[in-house]
């Protein structure tokens, strides 16, 4: 499995649109592509987001973090999203379902 972890800053009066959009329109997108195993969204307080997306292979996970890049340049650009970080790399130790 490969993990993409991409960190965001958000407007606090803009987040719960944040998260709707992407609730009700990425993680759908997302889901559909190849190798798509898990997705998460984390709030780490009120003015940050961090999503967490696990794929089967590294050419997977890394072409949904392209895709994820443009998707938010293109629908979460008028909400004043910032870009902060991006991790990625293969998992080595994995527990749970």
């Amino acid at each position: 499995m490969y993990m993409t972890i991409r960190h965001y800053h958000v407007p606090p009066t803009k987040m719960a649109e944040v998260v709707r959009r992407v609730d009700e329109v990425w993680l759908e997108k997302l889901s559909k592509l190849h190798g798509f195993e898990s997705y998460y969204v984390v709030s780490t307080d009120d003015s940050h987001l961090t999503s967490v997306s696990g794929f089967i292979d590294e050419a997977s996970g890394r072409k949904a973090a392209e895709a994820s890049a443009e998707w938010v340049g293109s629908n979460l650009n008028d909400l004043d999203v910032e870009f902060l970080e991006m991790w990625q790399g293969p998992v080595v130790v994995h527990g749970g379902e």
